[in-house]
């Protein structure tokens, strides 16, 4: 377990063929040397509530992860895809490659790209698992749907209980992406739908008591205010 953190500018750790180096602006980098290694490593990022870090991935994609989130990837990809694993919410940049497909699961959801910006939103607390497409194309299997292939723009969201595929045009990307970029944005959002990003980003407990208000609310506000 390494404290990213704490820990030094530099090479962390060397995996097969892979070195782990903490870049000067604290991200974090995989870099890939030619020769071979018939081992496979897995690393795991985990963020805290309160947290958020980014990381380039050995392929070049670039992942952004969100508080109370964490990620599941090889040291280095072989074979004929590039798959990895999350929970929480993350944010990709996704390098080309047409020969190797980048697959992110989440429980039973795959979502498959070639090159594209999407964000994933799998936290267990929210009522779906959303997909969002910024640019490019990506295709949604859902468990009990057919694969569904979404478009700049478009949301995919996902029922926990009915693992059924629904696409939401027009997704709101300024407020889904508000995270990534230091802020809350909310645009009628329910006061429990404000309450869940509040609670995971200042690591606080909600408790409700009595009737809870069905106002609807819209604003936006920095992340770095206590």
């Amino acid at each position: 377990v390494i404290t990213l953190d704490d820990a030094k500018i530099g090479e962390l750790a060397q995996q097969g063929n892979a070195r782990i180096i903490k870049l000067a602006n604290g991200q974090l980098s995989y870099t890939v040397s030619n020769a071979k290694s018939d081992e496979v490593f897995y690393n795991t990022m985990t963020t805290p509530r309160g947290g958020q870090y980014q990381l380039t991935l050995p392929d070049g994609t670039g992942v952004w992860l969100n508080a109370s989130s964490s990620i599941t990837y090889p040291s280095a990809f072989t074979g004929d895809q590039r798959k990895v694993t999350i929970n929480g919410e993350a944010y990709f940049e996704v390098a080309p490659d047409k020969t190797k497909p980048f697959l992110v699961a989440v429980n039973e959801t795959v979502v498959e790209v070639l090159g594209t910006h999407f964000n994933v939103n799998a936290y267990t607390d929210e009522t779906s698992l959303n997909t969002t497409l910024l640019e490019g194309l990506i295709k949604v299997s859902a468990v009990n749907d057919k694969p569904v292939l979404v478009k700049p723009g478009q949301q995919a969201q996902i029922g926990p209980h009915t693992g059924k595929v629904r696409i939401v045009e027009g997704a709101n990307t300024d407020n889904i992406m508000a995270w990534k970029n230091g802020a809350f944005s909310f645009e009628d959002a329910s006061l429990k739908d404000v309450l869940r990003q509040i609670a995971r980003w200042y690591d606080v407990e909600i408790d409700y008591r009595g009737n809870i208000s069905d106002k609807i609310i819209r604003g936006k506000m920095g992340r770095d205010l206590s």
